[in-house]
């Protein structure tokens, strides 16, 4: 069976100086209408808050701010329009978001951000891609380079937007495709995934997927960090240090992204049903002791990744939820354990004498758990 699917591909695009000041200019743009528009909004927020009701935004009404942005900035009307009308959006998006109670109050965007965007929505044919440059309707041609597989893939795949990105000193072209992708074979084999600090992943079989090792990577973005706070701001050293710690926060990405990839990928091939936890991320940044390691692992990044591919490869992924005690409780007798600690690692069952290892003992009740709710819904 064949489904079609959104697909991101990530482009590295090499701009020459007068091509930078075009992107920047847009970046710009961006980030200049969206803090306009939350900063009017806020006023008329506070207005309505003060007298007990809430302002909820709409398309219409962003729409009209960004006209009279227009009329007051005319720089704005020499930037690219679709990218402009994209803002409002997105912002209308994150409204919607913070009064459905699933996100924060927007917040304005910092130029001191290390990631800057916009997006172009493809539009007629304000987007083209041959082998080697992208046209982009008002900009101009930029180069690009990638491997041959994406090459192909956006040649035959129809294109929604473009999402140009300056990251650590680099830009990226994310191009938003349709496309079509075959779903795997099925193996018969379902499998259960305990997340952890210590461990990255301990499957149910036993297998334990151990955190990368970035030390390197984290020495030597700390190293070059020291250094650019004991230098001038934008001074030439400045900048020549800045290249270099750019370099190794693009490794550390790089090799995160694709050690997520492999491992997501190798899943979805290997098993039919995918069982998780339906953490509560945010909750456990939250905590202090964890928030580093967290941020340096990405749990969600990972679990998104499992997600979007089961669903595109025609497998089943199910998350039990976050309060099942699956550390606590003995996959053979039933019997939880309720003094059970972060630091025991292993316990016996005084029910059944069974001999637990914490996470696998885990990874087990969650598959458990899961293949019981799966019966019950098809039921």
């Amino acid at each position: 069976m064949v489904n079609v699917v959104n697909k991101g591909l990530k482009v590295e695009i090499l701009p020459d100086n007068n091509m930078m000041q075009v992107l920047n200019q847009n970046i710009g743009n961006a980030r200049f209408i969206w803090n306009n528009m939350l900063s009017r909004y806020n006023d008329l927020y506070k207005l309505f808050s003060s007298h007990d009701c809430h302002l909820n935004p709409n398309i219409g009404n962003l729409n009209a701010i960004l006209k009279m942005l227009k009329q007051e900035h005319s720089f704005l009307c020499e930037g690219e329009s679709t990218s402009q009308q994209q803002v409002f959006r997105d912002l209308n998006k994150a409204f919607t978001s913070f009064f459905k109670g699933k996100s924060a109050y927007p917040k304005f965007k910092s130029k001191k951000n290390p990631k800057q965007s916009f997006r172009i929505q493809k539009n007629g044919n304000n987007i083209r891609i041959t082998n080697r440059r992208i046209r982009l309707a008002k900009l101009g041609f930029v180069r690009y380079h990638t491997s041959k597989e994406y090459r192909k893939l956006l040649k035959s795949s129809k294109i929604n937007n473009i999402t140009i990105k300056k990251e650590n000193g680099k830009y990226y072209a994310l191009i938003n495709i349709i496309t079509s992708v075959n779903e795997l074979k099925p193996t018969g084999e379902n499998i259960g995934i305990d997340l952890g600090l210590k461990n990255l992943a301990t499957l149910s079989n036993g297998q334990e997927i151990t955190n990368f090792d970035l030390k390197h990577e984290d020495q030597m973005i700390k190293k070059y960090q020291k250094k650019l706070s004991r230098q001038k701001y934008m001074s030439k050293n400045y900048q020549k240090t800045l290249k270099k710690y750019h370099k190794w926060l693009n490794r550390k990405n790089n090799k995160t992204q694709n050690a997520y990839h492999q491992f997501s990928k190798y899943l979805v091939k290997k098993y039919d049903t995918i069982i998780m936890e339906d953490l509560n991320i945010k909750g456990m940044f939250q905590n202090t002791k964890w928030s580093q390691k967290l941020q340096k692992i990405g749990l969600y990044k990972l679990l998104n990744m499992i997600k979007y591919k089961s669903e595109w490869y025609g497998k089943t992924f199910i998350q039990i939820d976050r309060f099942y005690p699956s550390s606590k409780r003995c996959n053979i007798c039933g019997y939880q354990k309720n003094n059970l600690t972060l630091k025991i690692r292993a316990w016996k069952c005084p029910i059944c004498g069974t001999h637990h290892h914490r996470d696998i003992n885990a990874a087990k009740n969650i598959l458990n758990e899961g293949l019981k709710t799966q019966n019950h819904t098809n039921m």
